[in-house]
């Protein structure tokens, strides 16, 4: 118990106060004190806690928007990547194709050549697939097929860049083998050959040209040289072949008179035909190869995004 004493001097008498019983524990108050620190501290480390999320939330909430925005673009550039690659290879795989049969028409012993032609269309044909796939791939976000897909583009456009660098350029034997070929079958047509008959009819035509050099080549040896060539009706600025040959007859004899012939002779125009099917067939390969290579390199960073999603 603790008593205070006091004493008030108001009279003749002395007043004693007494208090109630205080209990004071040293240790109680020590304990308490440290539960009081030990809770404010918790509290402390709980409110810092909850302000790293947020500022970790809204960094996420910062970078998430633009990480998107990059996949859809790198998205959206594969797409017309994709759809420019499939327009040059069906153009490669049509280019191919007429460049083959005009080597097989005119030059029958370039079959490295033909089959080289050939060779790219299927090539070609492969890579318009395997775009497609790799397009599908990335929208299903694929990592696997994405990978698939670029190894197979790759394979694809080092094998397209060996035959266009060996085997599509004109080169002088080449030019050389062609004259030949032109000439042993221009005689051909001219011993009536139907084929023969029927190619020279339809490049004569087509390129507004006559015989291999000229229409010269049409005369006779026994005819004199006041006379004009014996051309044939193709030869002439007339020709329709969905004519009657009495009708084609009349029309000849009448241009040979007036001597309206074509006076270019075939074998440089064909010549030129040759080299520039063979370039648009190199470009068209060059530009397929480079966007194999872009859709290579896109389809890469999009792969290694989806994995660390």
């Amino acid at each position: 118990m603790l008593y205070c004493y006091c004493r008030i001097y108001t009279g003749p008498t002395d007043v004693r106060l007494s208090f109630n019983e205080c209990p004071i524990n040293w240790e109680d108050m020590a304990t308490s004190e440290r539960e009081g620190s030990g809770a404010d501290l918790k509290q402390d480390a709980i409110e810092s806690n909850m302000d790293e999320k947020q500022d970790e939330k809204t960094h996420d909430d910062g970078t998430k928007p633009e990480g998107h925005m990059q996949q859809t673009c790198l998205k959206t550039v594969f797409v017309i990547l994709g759809i420019i690659g499939g327009i040059a290879a069906v153009a490669l795989i049509v280019l191919a194709i007429l460049t083959s049969i005009a080597t097989k028409a005119y030059d029958a012993e370039q079959s490295s050549r033909m089959v080289a032609m050939v060779f790219m269309a299927v090539l070609a044909a492969f890579t318009i697939c395997t775009i497609i796939y790799g397009e599908v791939a990335v929208f299903k976000k694929q990592a696997r097929s994405i990978n698939v897909a670029a190894v197979v583009l790759l394979l694809l456009a080092i094998v397209q860049a060996l035959i266009a660098g060996i085997s599509v350029n004109v080169e002088p034997a080449d030019e050389a083998k062609l004259l030949k070929s032109l000439t042993d079958s221009f005689k051909q047509s001219r011993e009536e050959n139907p084929r023969h008959v029927k190619m020279w009819a339809m490049t004569q035509s087509d390129l507004n040209c006559c015989g291999v050099y000229g229409p010269e080549d049409y005369r006779s040896s026994r005819l004199p040289y006041y006379f004009p060539p014996n051309v044939p009706i193709s030869c002439c600025p007339t020709y329709d072949s969905s004519r009657s040959d009495l009708v084609q007859e009349r029309d000849r004899e009448l241009c040979k008179v007036k001597k309206s012939y074509y006076t270019e002779g075939c074998k440089d125009l064909v010549l030129m035909v040759f080299k520039e099917t063979s370039s648009m067939v190199f470009s068209v390969s060059v530009l397929l190869i480079v966007v194999e290579v872009l859709l290579i390199i896109i389809g890469a960073v999009l792969c290694r995004r989806n994995t660390k999603q």
